[in-house]
C-alpha cells in the first residue's frame, strides 16, 4: 500500500514540476505534437508548445534502468538558434538548441525517481509540420523498494520525431 501512495505522490509531483518548470523549444504557442523516439529506451512522446518554452513528456520502456516502465516529463527552453540557407530552399532554415530539467518516474521492482538535466537540438521541416530532435541528459536515479532507497547515475538519450497538429 505504501508503494502505491509513493507512486501516486511522485506522479503528481512530476506533473506539477513539468507544468511550472522552464523549458526550450521552437513550437508556436498552443501547438500540440505527438511522436516517437528511440535511444536509451523506446518512447512515445507528446509536446505542448509555449513559444520559447515547451513542455514535453513521454511514456517509455527505459533500457538503462533495467527495462523499467518510465513516465517522464520536462520543460525545455530554446536558448539558441542556428540559421542557415541552402541553394535549394527558398527560406532560411533553423536548428534550435534547447535545455531544461527532466524528471522520470520508473516502475520495476519498486518505484524510482530520476532527476536529470537535458540538452538537445531540433529541426522543423519548412513545408511539413514535422520536427526531428535529439535530447540527451544526465542526472541521478533514486530507487525506493523494500530494501530501502538506492541511488545510481541516470542517463537519457532519444532521437525522435514529432508531428504537429
Amino acid at each position: 500500500m505504501n508503494k502505491k501512495i509513493v507512486a501516486i505522490v511522485l506522479v503528481i509531483a512530476l506533473a506539477l514540476t513539468s507544468a511550472f518548470a522552464a523549458t526550450t523549444g521552437t513550437s508556436k504557442k498552443g501547438d500540440v505534437s505527438v511522436g516517437a523516439g528511440i535511444g536509451t529506451g523506446v518512447e512515445v512522446v507528446a509536446r505542448y508548445g509555449m513559444g520559447k518554452f515547451d513542455l514535453q513528456g513521454g511514456v517509455s520502456l527505459d533500457f538503462l534502468s533495467g527495462n523499467s516502465f518510465a513516465i517522464n516529463g520536462g520543460a525545455f527552453y530554446n536558448f539558441a538558434d542556428w540559421t542557415f540557407k541552402t541553394g535549394t530552399l527558398a527560406a532560411p532554415q533553423k536548428i534550435s538548441f534547447t535545455t531544461g530539467p527532466l524528471a522520470k518516474v520508473l516502475v520495476k521492482d519498486g518505484v524510482g525517481l530520476g532527476l536529470l538535466w537535458a540538452a538537445g537540438a531540433e529541426y522543423t521541416f519548412p513545408k511539413v509540420p514535422v520536427t526531428i530532435f535529439l535530447n540527451v541528459g544526465l542526472g541521478i536515479n533514486m530507487k525506493f523498494n523494500d530494501s530501502g532507497v538506492g541511488t545510481s547515475l541516470a542517463g537519457h538519450g532519444i532521437l525522435g520525431g514529432l508531428y504537429t497538429f
